[in-house]
């Protein structure tokens, strides 16, 4: 897969002024989320030798056509979203199955499998970010890298608690999906490591006063908790009441463990419905309900799905469909981690301009005008390739 972390991209450096603030302000978007907004244009702005320009605090980063050129800048292409179930303490070769698999389908992952995964991402030029930023279009991507974002579901093995230290952080095994995931924090501090982990009444399957411990730790330490459904149940079979009730109170449960810290997002266990037609009006349970006098809303929901997401910006990207790849191995075929990412490195990725609040792209890859579609109020930038 390309590599971009070792382009050389001329960077122009020039000092903050007045007009800097100024134009920061311009391009500062409005707040507005993916379920309330409507797809909406505004005027593009081409650059040929002209100047893309982001912002940081005390400097003002300037692009030339040619740095976006060499970059392979292109934020309408598509955000691999990765699907994880439980990460076992197992080497490759303790196992039966491809790679580092666990069992035949592939949707239990080896330790060793999973941090060599995450060493490979970061390797190939990508960069975490949150699942919640990516739904509400606020993708936060050093320039010239591209967003990855980790899912897990279930809860089971994700986080393994032995004990606890002193400061009130877990001791955790060091083979599960958590323990791993903050030694590659420790060891690439610019990898941004996060995840969104989907749970059920279960939570983590410890003991109950553990995980509701461990889960306001991990939503303090860059992590993310999401509704999985409260027993599991294949919502495609579900009428209006069951599904109200799945989701409900499950909702209902993070809110009592993690007020105001959970995500209003679903994870479709067997990722079903995978649609959700008008004449299944029992569906809209997923997205708003009530339950025992608890009410929610869903600003999206994750199917299993095989393959990387589209970009948020673009004409068919579905905030209550988001598509997942799963994390295994099949030797490249069947939509397997490696042929995902061969047909992303394939021209396919999401390569980030730096500033979450421009979308910048080739002007060929939108000549129709019908392809870029949610803007979130950003400032649109065109080059010519």
């Amino acid at each position: 897969m390309d590599c971009f972390a070792d382009k050389k991209i001329l960077l122009k450096i020039t000092a903050c002024t007045l007009m800097a603030s100024m134009t920061a302000a311009m391009f500062s978007g409005c707040s507005g989320k993916a379920e309330d907004t409507e797809p909406s244009l505004v005027p593009t702005t081409t650059t040929t030798e002209t100047e893309a320009t982001t912002t940081e605090t005390s400097t003002q980063i300037t692009y030339t056509a040619d740095d976006l050129r060499k970059a392979g800048v292109n934020e309408l292409n598509s955000v691999p979203i990765l699907m994880y179930h439980r990460v076992y303490g197992m080497k490759n070769d303790e196992t039966e199955f491809t790679g580092g698999n666990v069992d035949k389908d592939g949707y239990n992952r080896t330790s060793e499998a999973f941090e060599a995964d995450l060493r490979r991402y970061y390797q190939d030029g990508y960069r975490m970010m949150r699942l919640t930023d990516y739904v509400d279009g606020n993708i936060d991507v050093a320039f010239g890298y591209s967003p990855i974002i980790l899912t897990f579901d279930d809860g089971i093995r994700d986080v393994v608690i032995q004990g606890w230290n002193d400061d009130g952080s877990p001791i955790l095994d060091p083979t599960c999906a958590l323990a791993i995931l903050e030694k590659i924090k420790k060891e690439f501090p610019d990898y941004n490591v996060t995840a969104t982990f989907f749970l059920n009444y279960k939570l983590f399957n410890n003991n109950d006063a553990d995980d509701r411990k461990v889960m306001k730790w991990m939503v303090d330490n860059g992590y993310d908790i999401g509704n999985h459904t409260y027993d599991h149940k294949t919502l495609g079979k579900c009428d209006a009441a069951e599904i109200e009730k799945q989701i409900g109170s499950m909702y209902k449960l993070l809110n009592e463990i993690i007020p105001g810290q959970y995500v209003n997002i679903v994870a479709l266990p067997y990722g079903s419905p995978e649609t959700f037609p008008p004449e299944k009006p029992q569906y809209e349970k997923i997205f708003s309900g009530t339950y025992e006098g608890f009410s929610y809303t869903t600003k999206s929901s994750l199917l299993c799905s095989w393959t990387r997401s589209y970009s948020p910006f673009v004409r068919d990207y579905d905030v209550r469909r988001l598509r997942r790849i799963r994390g295994y191995d099949n030797n490249g075929k069947d939509w397997d981690i490696e042929m995902n990412f061969k047909q992303l490195s394939e021209g396919r990725r999401y390569i980030s301009d730096g500033n979450p609040d421009t979308i910048v792209f080739p002007s060929s890859d939108n000549s129709k005008g019908d392809w870029l579609k949610n803007t979130y109020g950003h400032q649109v930038i065109t080059y010519d390739k």
